[in-house]
Order: structure tokens, then sequence, then C-alpha cells
């Protein structure tokens, strides 16, 4: 009977597979468009973030399959889980920077369209017109509702959004709708970019959700000592083989 003996040590052996066949398609700086909003520097930045990520991934994925011709096994482990460890260094601080990029140009661009629809009560008025719409059937209260938006009158429509529902009498839906609506008549283009802002916020968190699994997978197999155990399966298979050829 013949004798297979698995080899302890081979240190030519690597056999580190790819993570994956591609980043995850959130990590992407197509996610994020900037262009049409004039190159906007945080939603840029956004963009660019992702595009970091999704290079930086490819970059790690292909060097776990590629080692240097004279590292031997351990060495490159320890190479591509040194290159894991700054990418997660790296891409935290992108992301962060550019969430807090997009909430500060958020805020902004919400003051200014506040300040642009003159979204600020007069308290002379707020008991007349809490009453007036109170007094008011569902029919007319929404026709008054769109007559206020279209003369853009934000000191009477900031007294509807702040004033409790059962005073005013309008639905949760009808309140909630002024904002929206009345920024849309005085400043379609700053309310895009505020939609914009709202969504790279939600699509980098997505990014940055997705990138924890990718992250976890390009670090696989790159723990100390995590060669010997892939060499002893190299092994195996080559005796495996080798029986199955007699």
């Amino acid at each position: 009977m013949s004798i297979v003996t698995i080899p302890q040590h081979n240190p030519d052996v690597v056999e580190l597979p790819t993570a994956f066949d591609e980043p995850h398609e959130s990590i992407h700086s197509g996610q994020i468009d900037y262009a049409g909003f004039d190159n906007n520097p945080a939603l840029k930045r956004a963009s660019d973030s992702l595009g970091f990520g999704r290079v930086e991934a490819s970059a790690i994925n292909q060097l776990r399959v590629n080692p240097n011709p004279e590292h031997r096994a351990a060495l490159h482990d320890r190479t591509v889980r040194e290159a894991c460890d700054k990418f997660d260094r790296s891409l935290a601080e992108k992301f962060d920077g550019a969430k807090a990029a997009l909430l500060v140009e958020l805020s902004s661009v919400e003051a200014a369209l506040t300040t642009k629809a003159g979204l600020k009560s007069n308290p002379i008025y707020v008991d007349a017109i809490t009453s007036s719409f109170f007094n008011m059937n569902a029919e007319k209260r929404m026709a008054t509702l769109t007559e206020l938006i279209e003369q853009c009158d934000g000191a009477s429509l900031a007294t509807l959004i702040a004033a409790p529902l059962f005073i005013t009498g309008l639905t949760a839906e009808s309140r909630d709708s002024i904002k929206e609506r009345l920024f849309r008549r005085v400043d379609p283009k700053g309310l895009a970019l505020r939609n914009q802002l709202n969504v790279a916020l939600a699509r980098l968190e997505n990014a940055s959700l997705a990138s924890l699994p990718m992250r976890a997978k390009l670090r696989a197999g790159t723990g100390d000592g995590a060669w010997r155990e892939r060499s002893k399966a190299a092994a195996a298979r080559a005796a495996a083989d080798n029986l199955a050829r007699r």
C-alpha cells in the first residue's frame, strides 16, 4: 500500500481565490449624478468616494490571485491583509467625509429654499389663518391651499405647516406636501438639488452597508497561518489525483 504524505509546509502554494466577480453594484461612481447638477462639489465628492471604493476593491481582488513571485504564501497573505486594513481606513475616511459634505450642502440648500419661499409665519395672523381653515370644507381647504402656493404666500403656509392638524383641518398628507409644492413653485432647480442630495445620502449609506461583506470577502483566507491549511488541502488534492490516475 502506498503512503501519501501531506507536507506541513509548502510556501509556494498560495491559491487565494478571487473574492468576487465584481464589487457590489451600489459601490460605483455612477450611482450619484453630479454633472446634471452643475458639478455640485458635495455630490461629486460622494460619487468619487464610491468610485474609489470600487477601484480599490477591484485592485485588492486582483492582488489576491496575483502574488509577487518572490513572496511566499505567508508574506502574500500578510500583504493582502495589510492592503485590506488600509482600504478599511481609507474607505471610512472617504465615506465619512462625503456624508459630512452632503449634510452641510443639504442644510445650506434647505435654508436657501426656505428663505426664498418666505416660510416664516407672522404671529399676528396665526389665529385668523388657522380658524379660517378649520371652518372650511375639505374642497375649499384644498383650493385655498393651492391658491396660497401659487401666490407664494410663504408666511401663511408656514403657519399651516406648524399648526396642529386638528386646528387647521388639514390632512397629514396635505400638510406634508406644502413645503415640496412651494419649493417647486419658487425654485424648481433648488428643489431638484435638495432631492438629489437626499438620494446621494441614501445611496452612500447603502454602499457603506454593502461594503461590509465585500471587505470581509477580500480579507477571507488571509489570517495568520491560513496558508498552511491551503497547502495541506492542495497536497491532499494532488494525492487524490495521483491515486485516481493509478
